[in-house]
């Protein structure tokens, strides 16, 4: 009996740094623009890259394979999508790649996911990149609604204050930050100011709409906003329905 041997060809390239692996569809080479975000104060960075996955013209376009990996998946649209999914976006003509994280890589590998991902942007050749994440409310001093801070390389100008020295962006972003500081490679944090109890897509609406200034894109954000609308109507019912157990009848405020 003669046995056929059966050859499967996968349809991504492999990025390989150390233990994290990156399969990538060739369209991601030479983009514009890299963006992704995590779930950190508000969800911000989450929801904005998610809505963007969902909303925009994205198709999925790679993964990155952690030594640790979550074990988790969703379906998408014609297979499944890992904690870690790379998109390819087109917009108003630039080329842009997403990355959006389901999950958050295990501390033990989580300076080395950042690594990977930078080192992956330079060797691909996508220009610069926009990491999205959420700052918290108290700080504001203005009418501004967000603040920023950005690698040395990074060229583009904000009209929004940068974050103050003595502030500390933390997490997965900020290791994102310094490896891009440490290769020379431009990339920029926005970050809207949120609340950070509860999930803020009107911050992440805020920080697609920098995006799209800064960028000359047209990313849509209504969706967001009406999100926003909802969330903020079951807060302001939720706060009336507190007070309002609080209060006792007007029978019984009678007599106190």
């Amino acid at each position: 009996m003669i046995h056929q041997r059966c050859e499967i060809v996968s349809r991504f390239n492999i990025h390989k740094f150390k233990t994290i692996r990156i399969a990538y569809s060739s369209e991601l080479e030479n983009a514009d623009l890299f963006i992704t975000g995590f779930k950190g104060y508000g969800a911000v960075g989450y929801i904005a890259t998610l809505h963007l996955a969902d909303t925009a013209e994205c198709k999925e376009a790679g993964y990155i394979i952690t030594k640790y990996m979550p074990e988790a998946v969703t379906p998408s649209s014609n297979g499944v999508v890992g904690p870690f999914t790379l998109y390819s976006c087109n917009n108003n003509g630039k080329r842009i790649a997403l990355l959006v994280n389901h999950d958050i890589p295990v501390v033990q590998e989580r300076s080395r996911f950042a690594e990977a991902i930078v080192d992956f942007l330079a060797t691909i050749g996508v220009k610069e990149a926009v990491l999205i994440g959420g700052f918290d409310s108290r700080f504001k001093q203005g009418d501004e609604k967000l603040r920023w801070v950005a690698t040395s390389a990074y060229t583009r100008s904000l009209e929004e204050p940068r974050m103050d020295k003595g502030l500390y962006v933390v997490g997965p972003l900020a290791l994102l930050l310094f490896h891009a500081e440490v290769r020379g490679y431009p990339a920029l944090a926005v970050l809207p100011y949120t609340e950070a109890a509860r999930p803020d897509p009107r911050a992440a609406a805020a920080a697609i709409e920098k995006i799209n200034e800064l960028y000359g894109l047209k990313f849509s954000i209504d969706e967001l906003l009406e999100q926003a609308r909802k969330i903020e109507e079951m807060i302001t019912m939720m706060e009336q329905q507190q007070r309002d157990m609080l209060t006792p009848p007007s029978s019984e405020r009678a007599y106190m």
